[in-house]
């Protein structure tokens, strides 16, 4: 019993003697250690073009001069501080590729380009423009607006737009179509990663535009006049008739007149054309868009007359026509003296 209480009380001192021994030295040195976070694409996940600033009515068709708004939707998984640009690309496609891709330059009839560029850090300001610009387009860029946080991984752009006067007419019928216009939302990061969506058919309205300056003025002519009488029918005194026609897409050119008066007097227009009229107190109007005899169509009051079927888009300038011309007939009785005038109606329409 002795012995044993013994042993075991020189084992406990040996341990404890173990514990209380000091550590041998150790040294230590350092290095360092790195890694690269590879940069992820940023992606597009929703666009639509809308006819309301709060995005709630979408706009299948639109009209130009009037005011639109597309939204982009963008994620990032590097977040929205990592991109370099939200853009957004209109474009007519008549291609008859349904897949059409994005032009990389604007014209004021068939594509708009509308940026956000997102400056570096510590900012990160935010700079909306557009193009076509300037002087030589309607294209307009209304007040759009970008996520006001940057530092999260989804957000909205909105690009407030108006359409060019003659961004191109798309009635989802043009061959070799069917023709429409398209957007794309193209997000880029700072690594030139980009993501992208396309909105397809969507159209675009009518649009047309005219200005007629000069006028004709015979002077005073005899009863009977037919329109071959070159004495009275002739140049510049009924050619000095200038129109301009605007249109963003295929057009047609009319006209058309009433009776005429002087005073208290009213001589009718005849619409069949008579040279000179049968029934007394008429005259008649033959009226051509650049002088050609085949071309000649009878002005009507009723209804308007096609003279010109063959337009097709303009410039924003549009397309002069200076030398319309107008012939005049009379009948050889019923027409006292007297000055008569009235007014002639010409019309730009789409086709």
């Amino acid at each position: 019993m002795f012995k044993t209480k013994f042993y075991t009380a020189i084992a406990l001192v040996a341990a404890l003697s173990l514990l209380l021994t000091p550590a041998a030295y150790a040294a230590e040195g350092t290095t360092q250690g790195s890694f690269g976070a590879a940069s992820q694409p940023p992606t597009v996940d929703f666009i639509e073009i809308f006819s309301d600033s709060g995005c709630t009515v979408v706009a299948n068709s639109m009209d130009p001069l009037t005011q639109y708004w597309c939204k982009v939707t963008v994620s990032s998984p590097n977040k929205l501080k990592h991109l370099n640009e939200v853009k957004t690309t209109l474009f007519y496609n008549n291609s008859g590729n349904p897949n059409m891709v994005a032009p990389g330059s604007a014209d004021t009839q068939t594509c708009a380009i509308l940026t956000c560029s997102i400056g570096g850090p510590p900012g990160y300001i935010q700079t909306f423009s557009i193009t076509p610009i300037g002087g030589g387009t309607t294209w307009v860029l209304g007040t759009c607006t970008a996520p006001a946080n940057l530092n999260v991984t989804t957000g909205d752009w909105i690009f407030a737009f108006t359409p060019g006067k003659v961004a191109h007419e798309a009635t989802g019928a043009a061959l070799p179509g069917p023709d429409e216009w398209n957007a794309q939302g193209l997000a880029t990061n700072r690594n030139s990663q980009t993501g992208e969506l396309y909105l397809r058919d969507k159209l675009m309205n009518c649009y047309s535009e005219i200005a007629v300056t000069g006028s004709v003025n015979w002077g005073d002519v005899p009863l009977g006049l037919t329109f071959e009488d070159a004495v009275y029918n002739p140049r510049p005194a009924s050619d000095n008739i200038s129109i301009n026609y605007i249109a963003n897409g295929d057009y047609a050119s009319d006209i058309k007149s009433t009776d005429w008066t002087s005073g208290g007097e009213t001589v009718l227009l005849d619409e069949t054309g008579g040279d000179p009229p049968t029934n007394p107190g008429e005259f008649a109007l033959l009226a051509s868009w650049h002088n050609v005899g085949s071309d000649n169509v009878t002005v009507q009051e009723a209804i308007y007359t096609s003279m010109y079927e063959l337009g097709t888009i303009t410039s924003e300038a549009g397309i002069t026509f200076s030398n319309n011309r107008l012939w005049l007939s009379l009948s050889a009785t019923g027409i006292l003296p007297g000055t008569y005038s009235g007014t002639i109606w010409y019309q730009v329409r789409c086709r």
